[in-house]
């Protein structure tokens, strides 16, 4: 029994480093949100951004929500949704704003990394715990409906 207990101890010591050893920018990439739509993170000028790449679907929307009537024509595909998120350590982004679409309504928002292809995004109202979080999955940039041209050059390799 103290021969389980040491081996799940030490594989837990082993496996905390590499945790502790995150960096920021193991969460650049292309991320498939709650609602299929696709989402690029990337560094901007020392602050983290997402912007709309694709959708799973692959059909064409418009921004029909969003509070300023001279919007709600352009197409969601390419705008920037994701705003201002400082890395702080750990896999955690904080101090952001999040659009939302789907009700025209911008949030703060705050992000954790809970592995290599899982993101935790919150949007929230004032305190981080009035709101909802959503959890992303990674996608290849590649993948279909993903809109090669408007991809950071982080993930083209211009940079």
């Amino acid at each position: 029994m103290k021969t389980r207990l040491s081996i799940a101890a030490l594989s837990l010591l082993l496996t905390a480093p590499a945790f502790a050893q995150q960096q920021a920018s193991d969460v650049a990439g292309v991320w498939e949100t709650a609602s299929g739509g696709y989402v690029q993170l990337y560094e901007d000028n020392g602050e983290w951004k997402g912007t709309i790449v694709g959708s799973k679907s692959g059909e064409a929307r418009t921004d029909e929500n969003n509070p300023d009537e001279s919007k709600r024509d352009r197409r969601l595909l390419g705008i920037t949704i994701l705003e201002g998120l400082e890395y702080v350590g750990e896999g955690e982004f904080e101090n952001g704003e999040i659009y939302d679409p789907n009700n025209g309504k911008t949030y703060k928002a705050k992000a954790t990394q809970t592995g290599p292809d899982t993101l935790d995004a919150r949007g929230y109202i004032g305190i981080s715990l009035v709101g909802k979080t959503q959890t992303w999955h990674r996608v290849p940039p590649d993948t279909e409906n993903v809109h090669q041209d408007l991809l950071h050059e982080s993930i083209t390799g211009g940079e």
